[in-house]
């Protein structure tokens, strides 16, 4: 039964200046206008009605609030409740003194919606006046329903490096962001259709946890979307959500967000050598199910390896005693594997060889089978609103017990601490940096311990960044060019990390992967691909460079070392008991001496143009027009010069083109193998080549 409710509200409505036409109150950018025109519905179209948004005043958001002892829960929306004032360029909803007899508090609530930056800018204030009850969660602003274009509406969805989704049935009935993670790097998407987009996006300067959700509404074209938000306080400020309709393509909607970005954050910038680096040589020393393939002694064989496909990096996964996936957070050099002295001299001579050393750590898991989870956990462990361990499970092998792991808080003083220590360890062995895995790839979970320093119910994704950046602090003073990584990336951590592992859609070829949206907005991402295989295709070698990302090889299993020491081909029962294998039909596609000989020619390719395949700006397909079957162009610019990469992804046939830039002249033209080519030569079969041009 909901609670009896009264009601103390003011209502009035004030027109100033010109806003009022006829009985309608408009604000207006320069290509939409917002139409409040009764009590009940908001407007908001463009000039040539490619957008028609309507909004219901009367449930335009919903907030619940809790008992913090009994748990009871109770929705409040703005039906019939709410006060309106209307000024230049600004609507304002408000609820003064709502009091909830049987529940003993008072509601206060205020709703803008105003227009600044030429977007409509929606934020407000919530405040709730009981100490047993409070606010849980916002759903604001509610767009009921988006009319926009025609059913080919292209949809910039930021789930990894990106999505794009050419039409609903490509798009689903409904998707959601939940920010920030792997599964949302950044707190925004876009419409677009034609020559005209629609954004809607959350500027939080404190980056907090947000679900932003796009439905199809049943059985028209129509979209609705809302922005949910936890609370759990008694007072909250609600921060800008935007709306901005745009004339133009979706690199406007990612212009638009990295402007607001640049005035609240600034972009890590890493040292020279992971800029130059070529990629990486991810190794499993031992396995979860404690099976050696790399003793310490050996990672001069990964060495040797790495020089074989070009590649300057090497990653130790499953290097301390656990293994990989296991025992974590105790990583101690393991005395099967040759022990710390062992390990200390091979990364030694690693570094003698040229060859960078990233050692491996995770950022959020705890094994519930460690003393440090039985004696300390209760310290780290994120709690569930039901006072429940958040547990996991990972299981590599199918024939082995999984090991069940609960998830760590960052807003753990002692998980921060545990975390910092495996740093300054990682750097008394001579690593040049440690990557955190899961901590860019994990959305911030609500926790609700009392041990930690947030308040309960709120979630640790503050608390990552602090304990990064104090890490990365720290471990620069000793050593500049030490450098902190995570698997996948985000516009949160992306502030204070310097590498990032790839992982997700966009590292590698995908459907409907879009990694131009994350790469174009944020250009000073430096990120490995995702490939889980022991050797690099030649169309996955040219993917990554098309996209300016670090190239990959993961040695995981027993099966990869056989087919790397031995050039053993796999069978059906090199990975019997694995769960989660290589892609053999890519193994068995080229063998490992032609995908090194191929990897080896183009990396120092990209290093010969790093000026712009390194060092330059990449600006995806802006200005640049191509003309040419199968065939797709990137640019990058660096000063008045643009390189503009031209990929034929066909892989078998050879493909004419012809590639034009506004402003530029063309230069030449240079491939992998001959150098330079004639600008007008067919490009082969899954080939690459560079077309410089000079501004005019």
């Amino acid at each position: 039964m909901k609670p009896l409710i009264t009601f103390l509200f003011f209502f009035y409505v004030t027109y100033i200046g010109n806003c009022q036409i006829g009985d309608h109150f408009q604000m207006t950018t320069s290509v939409s206008t917002l139409t409040h025109n009764d009590r009940d519905k908001i407007y908001i179209t463009n000039k040539d009605n490619e957008v028609n948004l309507v909004l219901n005043a009367e449930n335009l958001w919903d907030v619940t609030l809790v008992n913090k002892l009994t748990k009871k829960e109770y929705i409040l929306n703005n039906k019939s409740v709410f006060g309106i004032e209307e000024s230049v360029q600004k609507l304002r909803f408000y609820i003064n003194d709502l009091y909830l007899d049987d529940i003993s508090t008072t509601l206060n609530a205020e709703f803008t919606i105003e227009v600044k930056n030429d977007a409509f800018h929606f934020s407000g204030n919530l405040r709730c006046s009981s100490e047993e009850w409070i606010l849980k969660s916002l759903d604001y602003p509610k767009f009921s329903k988006i009319k926009f274009g025609k059913e080919d509406t292209k949809i910039y969805w930021p789930v990894g490096l990106g999505q794009h989704f050419k039409g609903f049935s490509e798009f689903g009935k409904e998707r959601a962001l939940d920010y920030p993670s792997a599964g949302a790097t950044m707190p925004w998407f876009s419409l677009n259709s034609d020559n005209f987009g629609l954004y809607i996006g959350v500027h939080d300067s404190q980056q907090r946890a947000t679900q932003i959700k796009l439905s199809r509404v049943d059985k028209t074209s129509d979209f609705s979307s809302n922005i949910y938000t936890p609370i759990y306080k008694h007072d909250y400020k609600v921060p800008e959500y935007v709306l901005k309709p745009y004339e133009g393509s979706w690199h406007i909607a990612a212009k638009n967000y990295r402007s607001w970005y640049d005035e609240n954050f600034k972009v890590a910038t890493p040292p020279d050598w992971v800029i130059s680096d070529t990629g990486w040589l991810l190794a499993i020393l031992k396995q979860q199910n404690g099976n050696v393939m790399w003793p310490y002694k050996d990672i001069d064989k990964l060495c040797d390896i790495a020089e074989k496909f070009n590649l300057t990096t090497i990653g130790l996964f499953g290097w301390a005693i656990g293994g990989h996936d296991h025992l974590y957070p105790n990583y101690l050099p393991d005395p099967l594997m040759g022990g710390e002295q062992v390990l200390k001299d091979a990364i030694k001579r690693a570094h003698d060889r040229g060859i960078k050393v990233i050692i491996y750590a995770n950022g959020k898991l705890i094994d519930t089978s460690t003393d440090y989870y039985r004696y300390r956990g209760i310290e780290a462990m994120a709690i569930g609103a039901d006072k429940r361990p958040r547990a996991d499970f990972y299981v590599k092998y199918n024939n082995t017990s999984p090991v069940v792991f609960c998830w760590a808080c960052t807003g753990s003083d002692y998980w921060r601490k545990t975390m910092h220590n495996l740093a300054l360890q990682a750097q008394s062995l001579g690593a040049d940096g440690i990557l955190y895995d899961q901590l860019g790839v994990l959305p911030p979970e609500l926790c609700f311990s009392t041990h930690h320093d947030h308040d309960p119910g709120h979630s640790d994704s503050e608390y990552r960044l602090r304990m990064i950046r104090k890490i990365r602090e720290d471990l620069k003073k000793k050593d500049s060019h030490f450098i902190v990584m995570t698997e996948a990336s985000n516009s949160s951590v992306l502030q204070e990390i310097d590498y990032t592992h790839g992982v997700g859609l966009g590292y590698a070829p995908g459907i409907n992967a879009f990694p131009d949206l994350y790469k174009y907005t944020f250009p000073e991402l430096r990120a490995t691909q995702r490939n889980g295989n022991p050797l690099l295709t030649r169309t996955d070698a040219n993917y990554a460079l098309m996209y300016g990302l670090k190239h990959e090889v993961e040695i995981r299993y027993t099966g990869d070392v056989e087919y790397l020491l031995n050039g053993t081909a796999p069978n059906a029962n090199s990975y019997s008991t694995v769960n989660y294998p290589p892609d053999i039909n890519k193994m068995k596609s080229m063998s490992m001496e032609e995908s090194s000989k191929y990897l080896h020619s183009l990396i120092d390719f990209e290093n010969l143009y790093g000026n712009f395949l390194k060092r330059g700006k990449f600006i995806s397909d802006e200005g640049i027009t191509i003309d040419g079957k199968d065939v797709i162009a990137r640019g990058f610019i660096n000063g008045d010069e643009l390189g503009v990469v031209a990929w034929n992804k066909n892989e078998t046939e050879y493909r004419d083109f012809e590639i034009k830039v506004n402003g530029y002249k063309y230069v030449s033209s240079h491939e992998p193998s001959k150098r330079k080519v004639k600008y007008n030569t067919q490009l082969q079969p899954n080939a690459v080549r560079i077309l410089i041009f000079k501004k005019m």
